[in-house]
């Protein structure tokens, strides 16, 4: 699922600041659980959903939206086969279903009531790093992208941008490995997007933050909007491949996968020879539709 990034940042600035959301939570948390069916949801949660759906794409999205000013704020808990991640003082979930491939939870967006707004950079780094401790503790493994190099966040003082690595775009890029929390200079030169990837048997997590700097003191303080995207399997390698032949991923991926590996390797041999050192205990997950 892509965001709106400006719409929901704009609904975020308006109305994030509130000074009783450290309060505790008297409304019983929402729980989801990855591919069970969207009916499993609905039926046990007291907290209730908004629905809408779009015939003709048969898609249907099942949300929950609240003020990040409300007093009290339901939690939300996320289960797989394996693992329960507690999430405090969720604002928005939103579910999409695919109907054409069934009616399971496949893809869920949870955002976060975050700190109030102009509260410091420093305070923000520090609640998005126990975030971090907190979905590592559940079972949570940090995740490289297929194409990507395995540089370890050790390597950070020999990666000189925060964008790139030896000139190739990365997307689990070192300066965001959740092994290795980096400083403040670094953090503030990422800008505006941070993205950090987990993976959980099978199930894929991207935590994501957007910075918004103040105006007084854009150095010091700023404001951000935190969401968690939760994928299945299929979800996830689905996106690896053409919108018109996704009905056909497990066909198409192994050649996808065997280009990104070569790509992962020419990074990697270039990296090695400039002194950087690669994390070659990491093996990709393996992929269970390919078990079966």
């Amino acid at each position: 699922m892509k965001f709106n990034w400006l719409i929901i940042a704009c609904v975020f600035l308006s109305a994030c600041n509130d000074s009783d959301s450290n309060m505790n939570n008297k409304i019983p948390p929402t729980e989801i659980t990855l591919n069970a069916t969207i009916q499993n949801t609905l039926d046990k949660n007291s907290n209730k959903f908004s629905s809408a759906c779009m015939k003709d794409l048969e898609l249907c999205w099942y949300k929950i939206n609240k003020s990040a000013n409300d007093k009290c704020l339901p939690d939300t808990i996320i289960t797989t086969d394996s693992s329960s991640l507690h999430l405090n003082q969720t604002t928005n979930i939103t579910i999409v279903v695919d109907e054409r491939v069934g009616n399971q939870v496949e893809d869920i967006d949870v955002t976060l009531r975050g700190l109030p707004d102009n509260s410091t950079h420093e305070q923000y780094k520090t609640f998005i790093y126990q975030l971090i401790e907190s979905i590592k503790s559940s079972g949570w493994e940090h995740y490289y992208f297929v194409e990507d190099p395995r540089i370890p966040g050790s390597q950070v003082l020999k990666i000189d941008s925060p964008d790139n690595v030896l000139g190739y775009h990365v997307s689990s890029h070192p300066w965001l490995d959740p092994e290795y929390p980096i400083d403040i200079d670094c953090w503030l030169k990422i800008s505006p997007f941070y993205n950090w990837y987990f993976y959980n048997d099978g199930v894929h997590l991207n935590l994501k933050a957007w910075r918004h700097d103040s105006k007084d003191n854009p150095t010091k303080t700023g404001t951000y909007l935190i969401t968690l995207e939760f994928l299945s399997e299929r979800e996830f390698w689905k996106s690896s491949i053409p919108e018109n032949e996704r009905n056909r991923w497990t066909d198409l991926l192994p050649e996808k996968l065997n280009s990104f590996h070569q790509t992962r390797l020419i990074i990697e041999q270039k990296a090695r020879a400039a002194g950087i050192e690669i994390d070659e205990s990491y093996h990709d997950p393996s992929i269970k539709a390919f078990e079966q």
